[in-house]
């Protein structure tokens, strides 16, 4: 039988600031890495014109990767938000009040 899986607003919490605190940074690093990977002229030598182009577009494609991967996750700690308050809600309109 599986474990049974134990969900609150402060799990919820903890997610969206372990995604702002290390996911955005290293994603960030990671971007920061790709920039840095420019190979000046002549770089690949004889072969420059073609490897050079071939490169510089497999760089441009990582760079826009990587600027998606950081707004889908800005975007997930958003919607993080809205589930957290409706986890909240539900969370009250549970707990036993006694009189």
């Amino acid at each position: 039988m599986p474990p049974d899986i134990h969900v609150t607003s402060n799990t919820i919490t903890t997610i969206q600031s372990n995604l702002r605190e290390y996911l955005i940074p290293g994603l960030r690093d990671l971007q920061s890495s790709v920039d840095a990977t420019d190979i000046a002229w002549p770089g690949f030598g004889t072969l420059g014109l073609v490897f050079g182009g071939k490169y510089e577009s497999m760089r441009s494609d990582v760079k826009q990767y990587v600027e998606d991967a950081i707004t889908t996750v800005e975007n997930w700690i958003d919607a993080l938000e809205t589930i957290k308050k409706n986890w909240r809600d539900a969370e009250d309109a549970s707990t036993v009040r006694y009189q």
